[in-house]
């Protein structure tokens, strides 16, 4: 039975879909500012395990199969992510990445939330309603010398980033309302599994 995996990192939108979408230094001039008070909970993802925790059966009928898992955290900010490399059986590129990050403050994770859309490459695909206190998606389509579909959510609820990536190589493009049921499937299962302190 094929495994596949998903949840996004913030992205960057290279060219090249070898890897994952990374943060760029956009945070930099937020580490010095006060964390201000919540009226939300405040989250805490840093041990949290996402290669463990990410249930990849919602994109069984991708029929992706991982080949290998890596928990390098988010760049530059507290919280936990994990990128699953992934192969669909034709053989195409396939990948997921979770992203979880906790700024010490929800003005900072702010910041982070709107860095994101200043950095990536790919399209706005709109604001996406009930799941946080803002939410949006993100596509691309590219041909690395195949079809290769990105879909990217995010999401911030008080000082909680969550993103979700979900890339996919075939012959042909996959459907961008297939990648976005699966990636706001794994992004509100990855909202849940985040503590609060």
């Amino acid at each position: 039975m094929a495994l596949v995996a998903v949840l996004a990192a913030a992205c960057d939108g290279g060219s090249a879909p070898v890897s994952a979408p990374t943060a760029g230094p956009a945070m930099s001039s937020a580490a010095s500012t006060a964390p201000t008070a919540s009226a939300g909970p405040v989250y805490r993802a840093q041990d949290l395990e996402l290669c463990k925790r990410t249930d990849v059966r919602p994109l069984a009928e991708l029929s992706l199969t991982v080949t290998r898992t890596d928990p390098k955290p988010p760049l530059g900010q507290p919280g936990a992510s994990c990128l699953f490399e992934m192969r669909t059986e034709d053989g195409h590129q396939a990948n997921l990445r979770v992203e979880a990050a906790t700024p010490v403050s929800e003005q900072e994770a702010r910041l982070l939330y709107r860095a994101t859309a200043q950095v990536t490459v790919m399209t706005p695909a709109g604001v996406i309603t009930g799941v946080g206190d803002e939410a949006e998606a993100f596509t691309r389509r590219s041909e690395p010398g195949f079809k290769y579909s990105e879909y990217m959510v995010r999401a911030r609820t008080g000082n909680l980033v969550v993103k979700v990536w979900l890339a996919v190589g075939g012959t042909s493009y996959a459907a961008t309302e297939t990648l976005a049921s699966k990636a706001l499937t794994l992004l509100k299962a990855t909202q849940a599994a985040v503590p609060t302190v």
